[in-house]
Formats: structure tokens, sequence, C-alpha cells
């Protein structure tokens, strides 16, 4: 086997290979022999085909499997030999003829060498957050809400209310598609609609008609509407007001809580605080990723962008379900994954370059305290405990998450850090993790 290596610019190199004629001429003689003592065609006995006939018959598929095996085995070598670390490679056959050398291109897309700098550019505002008696009694506020039960009144609307409604919307006086619907129910000041809509509904009474006016957030999930100013024709047809429940042993049991009102409350805080630590360590970690991408200029083969593009669209139809039974993976085009697989990709290049080069490595003692962290949130903990030290897989979960973590604390000591207060309960909505 002859190689020669013709570079190209950026992550890209070509191989070009030749392979003599009898490496791959003899193996395809040998594989029609092979075929020739069992195969059964019309006039012949089993076994007595003579080579010839199955070569004529055959010999051109055969010579396509041969190659299908040979060359990946060539190429493997050639790469291994050039010391290239290669992330995807494409062949290009240019001679394939019997009796004459096999020659094909290799076009090597290599992993980047990624310079990991400008970390001092990166900017992180750390959440403060003040978690204590008041935001206790929210939380466990919003927890009899959840549990409230629902009377009918006569009066006007008022905030927190559950009110059924009939409405239709329209921009630029003509009624728009998903702007309608009858007998909704909204709970006033639950965000569940567009910015205006629920505060426009209070002061009305039962059978009441109005017309409000919004505005559609520039974001909104429909783009022909971003930003547009619509009207609502809205008639109440009923009003409901919650009853809370007390805090009392009955309301405590449905949480699963042993003890009083006192083990209760201390249950609740320490929640919150675990929510809050995870959500203070999400935001800021989805920060530095983001910093990290823009500081660090990367070019992402095209290879373990399809790989991930391909991964995405399992997970989706995974996802899906029953739902996607009739989807087919070839049915999701690629684009629609592209920008994401993207993204995906150049973040864990950058986040492997940083960890070969700082040798950041995952130690004992971190990775029992993630798991006993892991654990504490289970009422048999022990049993956790040992489950995930018992998983190989699970185990090496831990592990990446140790050395993310130490990763994270390393860029932080570089980059632009400031602190900003924020409020628990946006926080934790804001930050938590997507399905």
């Amino acid at each position: 086997m002859q190689v020669s290596v013709e570079k190209k610019e950026g992550i890209h190199c070509v191989l070009n290979i030749e392979l003599s004629a009898s490496e791959v001429d003899q193996e395809v003689s040998k594989r029609i022999k092979k075929i020739a003592k069992t195969a059964k065609i019309d006039g012949f006995r089993p076994g007595k085909v003579p080579a010839g006939v199955i070569k004529k018959k055959y010999g051109e598929q055969i010579r396509f499997e041969v190659l299908g095996d040979v060359l990946p085995q060539k190429y493997t070598k050639a790469i291994q030999d050039e010391n290239l670390n290669a992330a995807g490679v494409e062949i290009e056959i240019t001679q394939n003829e019997e009796g004459k050398e096999v020659k094909f291109n290799v076009d090597v897309e290599l992993f980047p060498e990624i310079e990991v700098k400008n970390l001092d550019q990166i900017e992180v505002e750390k959440p403060v957050v003040e978690l204590g008696q008041e935001q206790t009694d929210k939380m466990i506020d919003n927890l009899r809400k959840q549990l409230a039960s629902w009377d009918v009144v006569d009066r006007e609307v008022q905030k927190d209310d559950r009110v059924t409604i009939d409405f239709v919307g329209r921009v630029n006086g003509e009624v728009f598609e998903g702007g309608s619907a009858n007998d909704s129910e909204v709970t006033i000041g639950s965000g569940q609609m567009i910015p205006g809509f629920e505060d426009g509904i209070i002061g009305m009474k039962k059978d009441e008609e109005k017309t409000i006016k919004v505005t559609f957030p520039e974001d909104y999930q429909n783009e022909e509407l971003n930003g547009k100013e619509a009207e609502f024709d809205i008639v109440v047809k009923e009003i409901k007001a919650a009853t809370l429940p007390e805090i009392d042993e009955e309301f405590i049991k449905q949480f699963g809580i042993k003890g009083g009102v006192d083990e209760f409350y201390a249950e609740i805080t320490q929640n919150m605080a675990r929510e809050l630590k995870a959500a203070k360590q999400r935001k800021t970690k989805e920060q530095v990723f983001e910093g990290l991408k823009k500081a660090i200029d990367v070019e992402v083969p095209k290879a373990l962008v399809k790989k991930e593009i391909d991964r995405l669209k399992k997970d989706l139809l995974k996802r899906l379900g029953g739902n996607g039974a009739k989807l087919k993976i070839e049915d999701l085009p690629d684009n629609l994954f592209e920008e994401k697989a993207k993204d995906s990709v150049k973040l864990g290049l950058i986040l492997s370059a940083i960890a070969d080069q700082q040798s950041f490595e995952a130690d004992q003692e971190s990775i029992d305290a993630l798991i006993e962290e892991m654990a504490s949130v289970y009422e048999d903990a022990e049993e956790v405990r040992q489950h995930v030290k018992n998983n190989k897989q699970e185990l090496e979960n831990i592990k990446a998450v140790v050395i993310e973590n130490k990763l994270v604390d390393w860029v932080l000591e570089q980059a632009k850090v400031t602190e900003k207060e924020e409020d628990f309960f946006e926080l934790v909505r804001n930050t938590m993790p997507s399905s």
C-alpha cells in the first residue's frame, strides 16, 4: 500500500492511497471460488459451477463487497500511521479495474486544535438570592393554592380568581387564527395569557362583556403576531374563588412529610435551599458555556455535526413516543436540528480541550460529595448511594459532572464575575432543566 498526504487548510487533509492489483484481485478470486462450491445455477450440478460463470454473474457485486471490507482496513491503518486525529472520512475511488492498482482518496476531517483564550472577556452574573421566612411562606402558600377548592362567587373578578370566559381576538380588525376560545378557564395572575390580558379581566362581573387592548410580546411563539397590538372581546361566564386548606396534619401528609408544622416548614426550607443551589449552578454554568462559545473560535467538523443531528432526531422520536409512531428518522430534515447540533458539538469540543489541557480529574472526595447530595433527596438515601456506586454508567455520569464543575470553577477564576440580586421563584422557574 502506498500513501501520500495532501494537506489542506483548516481541519481537512486528503490521503491518496494506492493498493496493488493483487491485494484486491486475489481476495475477489478467493471469494469467487468459495461461492462456486455451493452456488446453485441452472445447468450445473451444485459445487460444479465453473469459477468463470460465477465471475460473470456475480463478479461486480463480489468486487464491491471486497472493496467495502478492504478499503476501511487500509485507510484506518493509513490514518493511524500518519497520526491523524480523524473526526470523519469521505471516500472517493478514482481507479477500480481488474488487473490494475486500486486508487482512492480519503478526505479526512480532523478534530480541530483548540486554542483556549479570551477567558477574561467572559462576563458572568452570579445570582444573589434571599431565602428567608418570606420566601418559605410564599412557597407554602403556593402549595396551598395547588390543593385549593374552588367555589363560585357573585362579585367582581379579583387577582387569583379562576374565571371561565369566551373571547375573540382581532389584529387590525381581523380575527386571527388561535385567538378565540369558548369556556376557557383562566387563573388571574397566573401569567398563562399574554401580558395585560388577565389584568384586563379584573373588576369584571359575571355576564359582563368588555373589549381590552393588549400588545403581543416581541418574542411571541407565533412570529406573525410579534409586537402587534390586538383587541379581545371578552365575556365572563363564571367566577370562582379559591379556599385554601389549613396547614394541619392532613395537609402535611399529602406531601409525604413526617411530623408536625415545624418539621413541615423545616423540610420545605431545606428543599428550597437545595433548589436554589441547583438553580444558581445552572444559571452560572449556562453563562460560562455561552461565554466560552463566544470567546473561542472552533471549526466544527461536519461529521460530528451529522452524528449530533442524528442523535437529536432519535431523541425527538423517543420523546414523541406513540405520537410519532408513523414518523421515521429520515422524515426529519437535517436543517431543523443543524444549528443546535453545531452549538452542542462546538461546546463539547471546547470543554474537552480545556479538560485535557488542565488535566481535570474526578477525585473520590468530589464524587462521594455529589453522590451524597443526590441521595439526600430520597427517603432511602443508602439505597440510592449503593445503586449509583454499583452502576457503571451512573458513576461515569457523576464523574463527568465533577469534572464539568471543576472546569466551570476554573473559568470563573479568569472571567469577569459580578453579582446580581434575583428573586428565588423567578430564578428557579427560569433555570428549570429542559426535558
